[in-house]
């Protein structure tokens, strides 16, 4: 069901509503406006949001209910609307890699590279834009972020109200604060990005009672304080790939991460399967075991020769004991994954080299005809894996790992051909 923007975020008479939590990681945030728009279309209703850096500006406007707002500024976020640097000064800003762990060491290096830091007033423009103090304060959810002060390098975890009125921007501001911006002063104190102390402050939400959380996560290094507890049900949403850079605010990495976000939040609450793909797969792991043994003896007994598998071994007993074990490791998916992780992963693969559209929600019959006709047009080539190796060291394993991308490209071929 889809409620209103206006019903969608407050529902009177419900007594127990979800808290959300949003982490800190500048340019990355965007990822967590497409989780907001998927929790909207899901009906889920929240009481309160919390959030540190960028967490906390997305939070305010999660409180205002304005995500038609949010979508549109992130989807037309550019670099001055941020901060105000010339291009080529930029470019060294985004290349660099900030995280909580050394504050000390990350505060010297920034006042050498960018010796007064980087003007925010943009962005403290941009939020004069969008933030609407009274509407927050009259909304009647829970609200709290938190920043440093640098003054006694003590952590501020505030909550609206605690902000004095007229000043909830400029706490928005310090929560924020990266330490290659310009130094900002609130109250007569030295503040500091909330990152360094808290990044993904759930513990904001749980001190007011919320029981469950959705905490929106954004990937990399981060320091949180959050203590996991049987009396708080915490439900992550992550990325599943790389953000980019923290500093990255470019409309195509922004866009990028709407969507990652918005089909993220998705297969955690739909249920949907797949690493980079999502999937209503409505099928049972015997199905899946009968997809692998239904690959080829003469396609199996190929690969077996090309990375020098003992020949005295059948075909059907090197499947499984050598070749589906090998491919769950050199996909990443563990020595305990199902036939079904392993299908699907190899699958994956053959669906983003044949160039199947990602962000869309596929049944298993869809996927599979859309991988099956790509991926046999295509018809990657396949190089001899023993030109590349002397035959004194088929079959070695440790050699087998570093061949990683063509023994799983023989593995998908196989298993696409068999899927015909």
């Amino acid at each position: 069901m889809k409620l209103q923007l206006d019903q969608w975020y407050r529902v009177e008479g419900v007594s127990e509503v979800y808290g959300i939590v949003l982490e800190g990681g500048g340019a990355r945030g965007a990822y967590q406006v497409g989780a907001w728009q998927a929790l909207r279309e899901l009906g889920l209703e929240y009481g309160g949001v919390a959030g540190t850096s960028v967490g906390a500006l997305n939070g305010a406007m999660m409180v205002q209910g304005d995500l038609d707002r949010a979508l549109e500024i992130w989807n037309e976020i550019r670099p001055s609307r941020i901060v105000s640097i010339d291009e080529a000064l930029y470019e060294r800003l985004k290349r660099l890699k900030i995280s909580s762990g050394d504050a000390s060491s990350l505060l010297q290096r920034f006042k050498i590279v960018f010796r007064d830091g980087v003007d925010t007033a943009p962005l403290r423009l941009l939020l004069g834009e969008v933030i609407d103090e009274a509407r927050i304060r009259a909304a009647g959810l829970e609200f709290g972020f938190v920043t440093v002060s640098l003054s006694n390098w003590s952590p501020l975890k505030m909550y609206i109200d605690d902000v004095p009125p007229g000043q909830l921007i400029d706490y928005l501001l310090a929560s924020a604060r990266l330490p290659v911006f310009k130094r900002q002063h609130i109250d007569g104190r030295l503040v500091l990005d909330g990152g360094f102390y808290d990044n993904l402050p759930i513990d904001l939400l749980a001190a007011r009672g919320f029981t469950r959380i959705i905490a929106v996560r954004l990937g990399g290094f981060s320091r949180t304080r959050w203590q996991e507890t049987k009396d708080v049900e915490v439900t992550y949403i992550k990325p599943s790939e790389s953000l980019g850079g923290m500093l990255d605010f470019s409309r195509e990495r922004a866009g990028k991460n709407i969507k990652l976000g918005y089909f993220d939040t998705l297969k955690v609450f739909k249920g949907y399967h797949g690493r980079r793909y999502y999937l209503e797969v409505g099928r049972d792991e015997e199905y899946f075991l009968h997809l692998l043994l239904g690959i080829g003896d003469d396609r199996l007994t190929a690969i077996r020769e090309e990375i020098g598998l003992p020949a005295e071994m059948s075909v059907r007993r090197m499947l499984l004991e050598r070749l589906v074990p090998l491919a769950a490791e050199l996909l990443g998916v563990g020595g305990a994954a199902s036939y079904r992780e392993i299908v699907i992963a190899l699958l994956e693969r053959a669906a983003a080299a044949s160039g199947v559209e990602r962000f869309q929600i596929y049944s298993w019959d869809e996927f599979l005809q859309q991988v099956v006709g790509r991926y046999q047009a295509k018809r990657p080539k396949l190089g001899p894996i023993s030109a590349r190796l002397p035959k004194i060291l088929h079959g070695n394993e440790l050699l087998l790992r570093a061949m990683r991308e063509p023994v799983l490209d023989r593995l998908t071929a196989a298993l696409v051909a068999c899927l015909q």
